[in-house]
């Protein structure tokens, strides 16, 4: 690999610690920066940018399910694939794509379809003024006015007013009309758990409606509407089969294309599940550390992790050895292999270490080992043991939490298989179980 490559690594230790921010996906120039595309993942997503491409050009209404590992990357994959198709004139002058995180709109717990579904009004809304394009006013009159005649006990009191349509006002005001149905939005107010059963006994009319302001949109700019919805992927396992398997319809019935995000436990759990049917499904594989024979090392996985670690942080903050440590150590999961880092450079600058070596990672495994150890029982050690003999993750009662909280993780050479974690692994040998 040549020194271009890490043009903008850091070279101390607090600009490392800024470009190892876990928390965030990659978007704008970090991805020009710092992606690393996974190897076999690659292809799969070329073939969804293809398929919306197409669907953009027909107007299709493909509805797309984009799963994988809470911390996998799916989130900058859909950045860098949004971008993509934004950078495409001809898909740019006939696809507008909306784009959000569901989890900075609402509160994931008690979550079902008529938050999602007025989440979506707001953020088509959001997407409207973005790009200064108006929408005529009877269009916020319409939900306002079904609101209104929903929620009229629970609104007269808080709503004294009319609402001027007309206005960015009206549009706040329009949110605030939301917000008092129930949903769930952050910083918003409570739920009214009666009007909610309300308006989920009108689930159709809750549909037309949505699909209304889709039309109307498709109508103003001429464009298929691209629905991305990140961050489904971290709803609670009631809450998500809440979403995809009882109200499901609601998801595929919108009249637009929509990619949404599904946690690979979530999909472990419906497997053939009808309530998958509608949708074309897509992976976010995890970068390959080892396989599935004899756990052997799967040097190109490796190599890949080692280039996310050094478009960030340049090698001469590492000793010997370091990277590939880390890399083996975080399963592959993007996620925790960026935290580790972050974790190292921040130990570094405190105790003044000039460089990230074995003793430092020996302590940022360790602290992993603690969060580990913490959630697991006796009975999740048996459990995981058998995961670590069989790379199955058989029909165990509490396979999805595995799945969820990262102690299980779902590979692909091929066929799928799964296996624990290394951290998982290291609790399970000081145990004397393997």
């Amino acid at each position: 690999m040549g020194e271009n490559i890490y043009s903008f690594a850091a070279r101390n230790f607090l600009d490392a610690y800024s470009n190892t921010d876990y928390r965030m996906p990659l978007q704008d120039q970090q991805l020009d920066r710092f992606y690393v595309s996974r190897e076999e993942g690659a292809s799969r997503l070329e073939l969804l940018k293809k398929e919306i491409m197409w669907g953009a050009e027909k107007y299709l209404a493909t509805k797309f399910i984009l799963s994988g590992h809470v911390g996998c990357g799916k989130s900058t994959e859909l950045n860098r694939l949004t971008r993509d198709l934004e950078r495409d004139e001809v898909t740019r002058q006939n696809l507008l794509v909306v784009s959000y995180s569901v989890n900075e709109i609402l509160d994931l717990q008690g979550i079902d379809y008529t938050d999602i579904a007025f989440s979506v009004v707001v953020a088509l809304y959001n997407r409207l003024q973005q790009l200064d394009i108006a929408i005529p006013p009877q269009e916020i009159q319409k939900v306002s006015d079904w609101i209104n005649k929903e929620v009229e006990t629970f609104t007269r009191k808080a709503i004294q007013a009319e609402i001027d349509v007309g206005t960015t006002e009206g549009l706040g005001r329009l949110l605030s009309l939301i917000s008092l149905i129930g949903i769930s939005v952050k910083g918003r107010g409570e739920k009214v758990e009666e009007t909610r059963y309300r308006v989920r006994k009108r689930a159709p009319e809750l549909r037309d409606l949505v699909n209304s302001i889709i039309w109307k949109i498709k109508e103003i700019t001429g464009k298929n509407i691209l629905l991305v919805i990140d961050d489904l992927d971290k709803l609670p396992r009631m809450e998500a089969l809440q979403v995809f398997r009882e109200e499901g319809p609601f998801l595929t019935l919108l009249d637009c294309m929509a990619i949404y995000t599904a946690p690979v436990s979530l999909m472990y759990e419906l497997g053939d599940s009808p309530a998958l049917e509608p949708y074309k499904a897509y992976q976010v594989p995890m970068f390959n550390v080892f396989r599935k024979e004899n756990r052997q090392v799967n040097e190109e996985g490796v190599a890949k992790l080692e280039e996310m670690v050094y478009r960030r942080v340049h090698p001469a903050l590492f000793e010997e050895g370091v990277v590939r440590r880390l890399a083996l150590a975080s399963g592959g999961v993007a996620r925790h292999l960026v935290k580790m880092v972050q974790d190292c450079c921040l130990y570094c600058a405190t105790f003044n270490i000039p460089k990230i070596n074995h003793k430092v990672v020996d302590w940022v495994i360790n602290e992993f080992k603690k969060d580990y150890s913490r959630r697991l029982t006796h009975d999740d050690y048996l459990n995981l043991k058998k995961v670590y003999e069989l790379k199955e993750c058989p029909g165990l009662e509490n396979a999805w939490e595995y799945l969820q909280s990262l102690c299980v993780l779902e590979y692909s050479n091929g066929n799928y298989w799964y296996d624990v974690h290394p951290v998982v692994e290291l609790l399970l040998r000081e145990k004397g179980l393997i």
